[in-house]
């Protein structure tokens, strides 16, 4: 493959505008034709609650993928290549032949109980971290397919920083698609949902009134539901919560940004973004990890 292939599928990365959601598609069809892969995988792993989503580019059956989560679990410490440790890999692309050759890795368990029964034989990997996030994408060939040339190592070496860069502009895309509501709710976790909705309403414009017929309650219901929010939020201007619910950045009570249901907490003043669901777990990776 030649740069301008290379430049080819930068241009498409940016031009795809995904978020987080749909960036694994995005990025099975760009690292498959870069580096003419058969199966790529994609593991995220969320620090912070230790939760992880994986997904491959290709279906597997479900029991094959938990037998090589289990086995994955118990030989991932054999190496530090399978640890996928972004201190270990850096700005680096990686391939198992550079730790292994041919026959010392199919004699390795990992390789014998996790890739092999999928006839997974070349695999060549890098990491990303962003944040409370690590990402690792893995370019895997079936068995009888030549291993990755240098050629094509520096390739997704040379790939991987565009791939950083879309995976942040991926998660503000992800946080850009929040509403007033759901911002409140994570950004002030102590506003019960009631409050939620009422703030929400009030920074979408409506008067207390039209707030009181749109939840079916009083006006006086609304007013304390006001002065315990103001008192939660530290403010008493119905401008700052409105300021404060299109603008503030909710990280710190956030589960993963994959896992926003940016509907679950919509305004009953009218609808609210909402988000395709969560994609499925691989279960032939287990947490943060990594190449299986």
């Amino acid at each position: 493959m030649r740069d301008s292939d290379l430049l080819q599928e930068v241009v498409s990365l940016y031009e795809s505008e995904p978020d987080l959601l749909a960036l694994p598609g995005v990025v099975f069809d760009g690292v498959i034709r870069l580096v003419d892969a058969d199966v790529v995988t994609y593991t995220e792993f969320h620090h912070q609650t230790h939760d992880f989503r994986s997904m491959m580019s290709i279906d597997e059956d479900p029991a094959q993928r938990n037998a090589g989560l289990a086995a994955f679990v118990r030989h991932r410490d054999s190496h530090p290549f399978w640890q996928g440790d972004p201190a270990f890999f850096g700005e680096r692309a990686l391939r198992e032949s550079d730790f292994f050759g041919e026959d010392e890795f199919m004699s390795l368990p990992i390789a014998r109980e996790v890739f092999l029964p999928s006839r997974a034989r070349r695999i060549m990997s890098i990491m990303l971290q962003h944040g409370d996030y690590a990402l690792s994408i893995s370019a895997h060939r079936l068995v009888g397919r030549a291993a990755y040339s240098d050629c094509q190592r520096d390739l997704l070496q040379a790939y991987r920083p565009h791939l950083l860069r879309a995976y942040r502009q991926a998660q503000q895309r992800t946080i850009d698609q929040l509403g007033p509501a759901e911002r409140l709710h994570y950004a002030f976790p102590d506003l019960t949902p009631r409050q939620v909705e009422v703030a929400a309403a009030l920074a979408l414009g409506l008067s207390n009134d039209r707030i009181a017929n749109a939840l079916g309650v009083s006006l006086d219901t609304v007013k304390a539901h006001l002065k315990a929010i103001f008192g939660k939020i530290g403010t008493d201007s119905r401008l700052a919560v409105a300021a404060i619910a299109h603008t503030v950045q909710p990280f710190s009570q956030m589960p993963p940004l994959w896992k926003l249901d940016t509907g679950a907490w919509s305004a009953p003043a009218g609808p609210q973004p909402a988000s395709d669901g969560t994609p499925c777990l691989d279960p032939t990776q287990p947490e943060p990890a990594l190449h299986a």
